[in-house]
């Protein structure tokens, strides 16, 4: 009788110094196949420079099945072949369980074809609590529900080093136009903090990280990202450290300068909210709080757009359904019920009749906006208005969608996103996740708002995109979004 008696075994690297970080770049590389030689070098680089560990996880995946005189291999001719493994990699083969850091795992040992178009599936609750990262020659993440308290588990898989390899077959086909060259670049402080995002590089073997560019064999720095879109931005439940993080003095935005920055749901609406509208409690609680003028609220989301500017950036209002819970109170709502939101509800529905009347369309998001003070460069899109970055690369990267609707009218999800071939980012659900060639932002607002009752998969997560096309997710943590 053959099987396993004990547990996969699993090593426990050690936390670094007080004001050092270990870093590691985690990847995977498939057998029979050579590595893309300018990404290798590349990678070299950015480990000799960063002083990082790479770690290789390795995958067999069976790219012929018949022998050279094209008749089908035996069974004994496929035992016999030979597997080898590109001599550059060898001395970074990690094949096994390694705790990089508290509650963070690579998962060396796990063998996944890279034909799977769900590597993640399944494996959810592989590492327990743990977050874990899966060797795949395919860029995922998912987010996994978790109590509030603890933070969600993430899990990610990494890309390869190894050059496309498959069987000219549907799943091989696919499997090849999903590849991804690069790795995950893991930074881990001496608390135990730990940060994940992705470096995914181009067919040339050149990629981006933050503000670096890794092209040649050279590290350069100071090249700024395309765009940076955040999470779910909800202006009154986000709290003071998160805003001073993200568009503070020497906050995330000042870092990296993007080109355009990009802010789904900014208004929270929950000072009218039509969900709160027949819960006499909440309704009370809000009272009470003073939370119940829309005026105030719309106020705080400009005085925050005034906050966010640069005049190096632009800055992007996605039309989202938070910020439509507005037009909807407009339309529904009783101002001969509501003495303190009478003024503003009735100057805001004349100044929409008076333009209809006269065949111009109204906004009542920009026009409240602007009207409270938001910066004149701000940009407001319309509901299903395009907004386009990178066309160059693969037809460009849509940033323009919220995510709340699909196809045709229904509920939109990121699965939903991915099948339309069409490269996005979008939130919405306060989710980070990456499905194929859509990415899914977080939240900036609080990680619980009341009616995300039970275990949470909500994380205060961004993507930033680079120049060449590509993408990665930057999620906060203890107060820091890198080591």
């Amino acid at each position: 009788m053959t099987g396993r008696v004990k547990a996969i075994q699993r090593e426990v690297m050690p936390l670094p110094k007080r004001g050092r970080l270990a870093i590691y770049l985690v990847t995977s590389a498939q057998n029979n196949t050579d590595v893309h030689p300018e990404l290798w070098t590349n990678l070299l680089s950015l480990a000799e420079h960063d002083g990082a560990q790479i770690m290789v996880a390795s995958f067999t995946y069976a790219v012929s099945s018949r022998a050279a005189n094209g008749q089908k291999k035996t069974a004994k001719e496929k035992e016999d072949e030979d597997e080898w493994w590109d001599p550059h990699i060898e001395p970074y083969l990690v094949d096994r369980s390694v705790e990089l850091a508290p509650g963070l795992v690579w998962c060396g040992e796990l063998q996944l074809l890279p034909t799977a178009s769900n590597p993640i599936s399944g494996l959810e609750s592989y590492t327990g609590r743990a977050s874990s990262i899966i060797p795949h020659a395919k860029f995922a993440m998912a987010s996994v529900a978790s109590p509030k308290g603890s933070g969600c588990k993430l899990i990610y898989t990494t890309g390869a080093v190894t050059q496309r390899h498959y069987i000219a077959k549907k799943a091989g086909q696919k499997a090849e136009f999903h590849h991804g060259y690069g790795c995950l670049i893991v930074e881990v402080r001496h608390d135990g903090t730990w940060f994940v995002r992705q470096i995914n590089a181009d067919s040339e073997g050149e990629f981006y990280d933050l503000d670096r560019k890794v092209s040649g064999g050279k590290v350069s720095h100071g090249h700024r990202p395309e765009a940076l879109a955040w999470g779910d931005i909800h202006v009154r439940t986000m709290s003071r450290d998160i805003s001073n993080l993200g568009w503070g003095s020497d906050g995330i935005l000042d870092t990296l300068k993007p080109r355009r920055q990009i802010l789904h749901d900014l208004l929270d609406f929950r000072s009218a909210n039509h969900h709160d509208r027949d819960d006499p409690w909440k309704t009370m609680a809000k009272h009470a709080a003073g939370a119940t003028a829309v005026a105030a609220e719309v106020a705080e989301a400009a005085t925050f757009l005034g906050k966010a500017a640069r005049p190096w950036c632009e800055t992007v209002v996605v039309r989202s359904n938070h910020d439509e819970a507005m037009v909807r109170w407009l339309k529904e709502a009783d101002f001969r019920e509501d003495p303190e939101n009478a003024v503003f509800y009735l100057e805001t529905n004349l100044a929409a009749y008076r333009a209809m009347a006269v065949g111009d369309t109204f906004d009542a998001i920009e026009h409240t906006l602007r009207a409270a003070g938001a910066p004149k460069r701000t940009r407001f899109l319309k509901r299903d208005e395009e907004y386009l970055v990178c066309e160059g690369a693969g037809g460009g990267i849509e940033l323009g969608m919220h995510g709340d609707k699909g196809a045709n009218g229904s509920r939109g999800s990121l699965a939903q996103f991915a099948r339309t071939g069409r490269k996005c980012v979008i939130g919405h659900s306060h989710v980070a996740g990456i499905v194929e060639g859509a990415y899914q932002v977080g939240v900036m607002g609080a990680l619980d708002m009341g009616y995300n009752e039970g275990q949470s998969s909500w994380s205060h997560s961004n993507v930033v995109v680079y120049p060449n096309g590509k993408r990665a997710v930057l999620t906060i943590w203890n107060g820091r979004w890198h080591g």
